[in-house]
């Protein structure tokens, strides 16, 4: 192969990487708090996009500037879902030692009944909208260049992994959910508010797919389908970094990345996701933790 070619792919890989990294974020937040697993993600990030897409088309509001509406709106959404639907389940099955699994299928129903009303509504289409700039790019020598668009998504991912990374470790509110994450119970002893928590840590994790999704809509398309591909992908980028890893959700989406850009060089880029599976299943085979993940 040419080694341009493949340098080209590699970059390319990394920045797509670092955005399925931002996108693993929330559910990896939401899993190691709460240990229930969101599947409705997608769906949300699905949300995430149209919200500074119709600001673009009706007000024409910059989608960064969008940030703004998108992130309050999408953590405004996922404490809604937590604190009216989920957290009865919570309530209702309190005695079980684990996890309510009826949690589980009432996010996927969630992630069914937003995709189906955003399908009724606004109908199958493919939208985006074009930036000035969105076709310059950063060049890297004579040969490589990053689309400036995505170089922006990319160092406003590890932005927010570093972010994150801060509130958790420094902030009143951080430790409270780090510390109901390592023992709910315990949390709740100390005068930790579980269920409040838990509604925050599913706001938050919305609230970074509403920011995610005004980083992608300048070189993505928004249908109500998208969600279920990002969905998947979020799943295996977890799974690669270690489950409740927020810097393993960066390394993880760039692994993924990289994989996907590069196989795609050799078949077609429908077929190049098949190489995602095979590492997803060589990592749950000889290190069920992901690579940054620890065990319990």
């Amino acid at each position: 192969m040419d080694p341009i070619i493949l340098g080209s792919a590699v970059v390319n890989g990394i920045v797509v990487g670092g955005l399925y990294g931002a996108i693993a974020i929330g559910l990896s937040l939401i899993f190691g708090v709460m240990r229930v697993i969101n599947f409705a993600h997608g769906s949300f990030l699905m949300v995430g996009l149209f919200i500074p897409y119709w600001l673009w088309q009706l007000f024409g509001v910059n989608p960064y500037v969008s940030i703004l509406v998108a992130a309050p709106a999408l953590f405004g959404l996922g404490y809604a879902v937590q604190a009216f639907l989920i957290a009865p389940l919570y309530k209702r099955e309190r005695a079980m030692v684990l996890e309510p699994l009826s949690a589980l299928m009432l996010t996927a129903g969630v992630g069914l009944i937003l995709d189906n009303l955003t399908f009724m509504v606004f109908g199958p289409d493919f939208r985006g909208i074009t930036l000035d700039f969105a076709s310059k790019a950063l060049w890297i020598g004579d040969m490589l260049n990053i689309n400036y668009t995505r170089l922006i998504a990319f160092l406003a991912s590890l932005a927010i992994t570093a972010i994150l990374s801060l509130f958790l470790a420094r902030t009143d509110m951080g430790r409270a959910i780090r510390s109901t994450a390592q023992n709910r119970d315990a949390a709740s002893l100390c005068g930790i508010n579980v269920m409040r928590i838990y509604n925050v840590t599913f706001g938050l994790g919305c609230a970074i797919l509403g920011i995610v999704g005004c980083l992608m809509i300048p070189f993505y398309l928004v249908s109500p389908s998208i969600g279920l591909a990002f969905g998947i992908r979020s799943f295996i980028t977890v799974v690669l970094g270690g489950i409740g890893s927020i810097p393993g959700c960066i390394l993880g989406g760039l692994v993924l990345g990289v994989v996907e850009s590069v196989a795609a060089q050799f078949v077609t880029a429908t077929s190049a996701s098949i190489f995602s599976f095979v590492i997803f299943i060589l990592v749950l085979f000889f290190r069920p933790t992901g690579l940054l993940g620890m065990k319990v």
